[in-house]
C-alpha cells in the first residue's frame, strides 16, 4: 500500500458506512487509484490491475478504538488484500491481511515506529472446526486497540490477543483505518506473484465501523 503520512485529526464521533448508499464511498479519501475503487449497488469494490490496486482511507482518527468491516477477499496469487490501523509515519501499524494464493488463512502483524517486534505474523482462519474460503463469501473483521492490548476478531470471534507488556514496544500511535488491494510479487515470495492473465482481481466491503472509545 502506499505510505502512509497523514496529520492526526481526532474524534469522538462513531460512524457506520453502508456502501448500499451511493454517497458512502466520498465519506473516505483514496489516496492511490481511485478508478481502481468504486461501488456497486451493495458494497465497495478495491481492483488489482498491473497498473496499480488501490487505498481508501477514513479521515478520522482515534487514540483508542475499534474498526470493523465485512469483506470478501480477492483470491489469486500475489493479490494482497488489506485492512490496517497506522499512524504517521514512522507508523505504528497493526494488520489484516490475506494473500490471494491462500485465502483459507488470514494473516495479522502488527509494526512500531514502522519496525516489526514479532518477525512472524499469525496465522488464523474463520470460527469453527472447518475453516471457511474468505474470498468465496464475506465475513467481518475487527482491529481494536485498548490502552493495555490489540485485539483481532473473525465474525466476532477473538482470534488474537497481543498484550502491552513493561519493555516492549506496543503500536499505541495506530490510529486511522486504511484499506485495499495490492501487488505482493515482489514479497520474496510471501504472496507469491500475480498472473496478469487472470486478471483483473477485486476485493469488496459492503460496510465499515469506526468506534473510539473516548
Amino acid at each position: 500500500m502506499s505510505p502512509i503520512r497523514q496529520e492526526q485529526i481526532y474524534t469522538c464521533k462513531s460512524e457506520y458506512i453502508d456502501f448500499s448508499d451511493p454517497a458512502a464511498l466520498s465519506k473516505f479519501n483514496v489516496a492511490w487509484c481511485p478508478q481502481n475503487a468504486y461501488q456497486t449497488s451493495n458494497s465497495v469494490v478495491w481492483r488489482l490491475t498491473a497498473e496499480c490496486g488501490t487505498t481508501m482511507i477514513y479521515p478520522w482518527d482515534f487514540q483508542y478504538g475499534k474498526i470493523e468491516a465485512r469483506v470478501r477477499v480477492s483470491p489469486d496469487s500475489g493479490v494482497v488484500s488489506t485492512i490496517l490501523l497506522a499512524g504517521p509515519d514512522p507508523a505504528d501499524e497493526l494488520d489484516w491481511e490475506w494473500v490471494g494464493k491462500d485465502t483459507y488463512t488470514a494473516q495479522s502483524m502488527y509494526f512500531v515506529k514502522g519496525q516489526r517486534v514479532d518477525p512472524n505474523a499469525a496465522f488464523v482462519h474463520t470460527p469453527g472446526d472447518t475453516p471457511q474460503d474468505m474470498a468465496a463469501g464475506f465475513h467481518n473483521y475487527a482491529i481494536e486497540l485498548n490502552k493495555d492490548s490489540v485485539k483481532w476478531y473473525i465474525d466476532d470471534w477473538l482470534t488474537l490477543t497481543l498484550p502491552k507488556l513493561d519493555g516492549v514496544p506496543f503500536p499505541s500511535g495506530a490510529s486511522r483505518a486504511r484499506m485495499g488491494v495490492w501487488d505482493g510479487s515482489q514479497t520474496s515470495g510471501w504472496a507469491g506473484t500475480v498472473d496478469w492473465s487472470r486478471g483483473p482481481f477485486t476485493a469488496e466491503m459492503q460496510w465499515f465501523k469506526f468506534t473510539p472509545y473516548c
